[in-house]
């Protein structure tokens, strides 16, 4: 459907899309399995991984 409302025939063309958002990266570097995991709002699982609301990461603070 998006290629029709672009204006753009699925018939004649085809569509690819990719994203890496940052959800997708913590979950390659805290090896979480899935990603719906993240809007929960499970406290125990924010805990967990160490996530804190006023966790924010800086440059000085080292990312």
């Amino acid at each position: 459907n998006v290629l029709t409302n672009c204006g753009i025939d699925p018939s004649r063309y085809q569509g690819f899309a990719f994203g890496l958002g940052i959800e997708r990266a913590a979950m390659l570097k805290y090896g979480i399995p899935d990603l719906r995991t993240f809007y929960e709002s499970d406290l125990r699982w924010l805990r967990h991984y160490g996530f804190s609301a006023l966790d924010v990461p800086t440059v000085a603070g080292g990312l």
